[in-house]
């Protein structure tokens, strides 16, 4: 059964599997004073442990929380649309009342013949709306901008959790987009955590200069 919680073992001897935290794919033997982890596997025997970390403390609760604060995170092509959409707003509410002011003072001296029905101030409100209408439809896809970036994130992290891989937010993932080389530095512990034989060599094969 999965270990409930951190731990340390007082009695008993038993084989765990702790493949999901540490990568390594044979089980480890767990003696008295040896700490076994919440979401580790007993294979067999049974352990008597000392409960050192419960619930949300274990190291299980600290990815959860990692993986938590990673999709609350923005990244920082979210903040410059959030600041671009932000600032576009004012500027489009400043356009729309200065084609209202000009067309209401200089309008009808510089550009007659466009006032044809009603009076400059009918024409002024008409354009200054389809300027704000024009401009508030760009708008509606800049403040999209933030919204869709966050869900990106957010699907990104999740679906790395589920494959074992822990990102620490969506600045993480426009980093990848410039990597080109990955160091390892634990060697031995990139497995699936299911041995398999890959090949077999047999006495003769061994004297064998070809082999």
């Amino acid at each position: 059964d999965r270990i409930p919680a951190d731990g340390v073992v007082r009695a008993g001897r038993s084989t765990v599997d702790e493949s999901s935290f540490t990568g390594e794919p044979l089980p480890v033997t767990k003696i008295p004073e040896s700490e076994v982890a919440a979401g580790s596997i007993n294979l067999n025997g049974t352990l008597t442990v000392e409960v050192r970390r419960p619930g949300g403390e274990t190291a299980m609760g600290d990815i959860v929380r990692l993986v938590e604060e990673a999709q609350s995170r923005e990244a920082p092509v979210q903040r410059l649309a959030d600041q671009v959409s932000g600032h576009f707003t004012y500027g489009v509410i400043a356009l729309s009342a200065a084609t209202f002011v000009f067309w209401n003072l200089f309008g009808a001296h510089v550009l007659p013949t466009a006032i044809q029905y009603g009076g400059p101030v009918s024409l002024a409100l008409q354009l200054s709306c389809s300027v704000l209408r024009k401009e508030t439809s760009i708008c509606c896809c800049l403040s999209m901008c933030p919204w869709l970036s966050h869900a990106y994130s957010y699907v990104g992290t999740s679906l790395g959790a589920t494959r074992g891989l822990l990102l620490r937010g969506g600045n993480i993932l426009e980093k990848f987009a410039m990597v080109n080389t990955v160091v390892f530095d634990k060697t031995g512990t990139l497995t699936i955590g299911r041995p398999v034989v890959t090949k077999v060599v047999t006495s003769g094969s061994l004297t064998d200069p070809n082999s």
